[in-house]
């Protein structure tokens, strides 16, 4: 695709981080029913997730924790180096909205070059209900944001927002339930509506591990 970017799914990253909010979101949320059921292998689960915005905000607080690779209990700010070069990332600001077809992560940064912090977005292409693209998606090569920021930091603030994005729907799959082999469900599938994060729980194939 012409100036965008394909984007597939990144392994599992290592646990550092509490993910009790995120427990506690999906322990309140009415769309959200752990499955008394094991899910055979390699099949979906029969209903999607459909998490509203909102609640898909509350489940970031600590799935973004996680993809910075942050301690519990540490400041949510981290400083990305490359070369003599800085960026700071306030990982408690990213956010996430849902519109047709249209996941899009925005992260907010500051550095040196900027009076104040700035917004960078970051638009996936996900599938919707009626046409379902599974994990594919993809995003233009240079986010929205400042020139100074993007014509040096787009490719980490995008796998940032990026890895966000999958790790959030990896998480909540996670928490649903478990296939036959007492593996965690992941998503198979991204997709959005209005106001909407869609995602398609499934179990792993017989040749998945972890």
């Amino acid at each position: 695709m012409a100036g965008k970017a394909q984007l597939g799914v990144s392994a599992p990253l290592v646990d550092n981080a509490d993910l009790s909010r995120l427990r506690t979101t999906l322990d309140k949320a009415k769309w959200f029913t752990p499955l008394e059921r094991r899910v055979p292998v390699g099949k979906p689960t029969k209903d999607l997730l459909r998490i509203p915005t909102r609640d898909a905000q509350k489940l970031l607080a600590d799935v973004v924790r996680l993809v910075a690779d942050l301690p519990r209990d540490t400041t949510p700010v981290l400083v990305w180096q490359q070369g003599a070069s800085e960026l700071e990332v306030d990982t408690a600001a990213t956010a996430i909205a849902c519109a047709e077809g249209l996941v899009t992560m925005t992260v907010t940064v500051s550095c040196d070059q900027l009076d104040e912090p700035a917004e960078v977005s970051v638009p996936f292409a996900v599938g919707t209900l009626e046409a379902p693209t599974g994990l594919v998606m993809s995003t233009f090569t240079r986010p929205d944001g400042p020139p100074i920021v993007i014509d040096l930091w787009s490719d980490a603030i995008t796998a940032f927002a990026w890895e966000s994005l999958v790790e959030l729907a990896r998480r909540t799959c996670a928490q649903l339930g478990r296939d036959t082999q007492s593996r965690a469900l992941i998503p198979g599938g991204i997709a959005a509506a209005e106001g909407t994060l869609l995602i398609q729980p499934m179990s792993r194939t017989a040749a998945m591990r972890g």
